[in-house]
């Protein structure tokens, strides 16, 4: 899990370099990637300290999370949050779309779709507002920083 978020991450990162994401496709499709990364992110951490019986338990866990961040992150609770530099998430409503804000211990933000919800966005008769490139950049270096201490902390000797 930590291996497909890390190389979305990285892919998202490189791409960035030379392109820009104020095209509405290419940040749709950024976005996607960086919702799926983050969830894997904290996914990882759930899987690693849990134990399941078996893999059909853990399965069901997973599932049972479905993409819901906020539940993910309950579920991990502030300590483990905290321990690879969330300070907090918190659910993000507008009038059209769905996403969630990440507080890093840093001081600084993350904006992340809703998975579901910017999958399915162009059903919608409404348009994201776009960030500039530098601030989708900083969201994209902080996730690598979470995803850096989530390795230290969970898998390195």
């Amino acid at each position: 899990m930590l291996a497909r978020a890390s190389s979305g991450l990285y892919f998202v990162e490189d791409f960035l370099y030379r392109h820009s994401a104020k095209d509405g496709a290419y940040f749709r499709s950024l976005c996607i990637l960086l919702s799926y990364s983050f969830e894997l992110l904290l996914k990882s951490i759930f899987v690693i300290t849990n134990e399941f019986k078996n893999e059909k338990a853990l399965e069901n866990q997973l599932i049972r999370l479905n993409h819901d961040l906020s539940k993910i992150a309950r579920k991990l609770g502030t300590e483990k949050l905290n321990a690879v530099g969330i300070k907090n998430l918190y659910l993000r409503r507008s009038i059209d779309f769905v996403g969630y804000i990440v507080e890093t211990t840093s001081g600084k933000e993350v904006a992340v779709e809703d998975f579901i919800d910017i999958r399915y966005d162009f059903t919608r008769d409404a348009l994201r507002v776009l960030p500039e490139d530098e601030e989708f950049k900083g969201w994209v270096s902080e996730t690598i920083q979470i995803y850096t201490k989530i390795k230290d902390l969970y898998f390195t000797d």
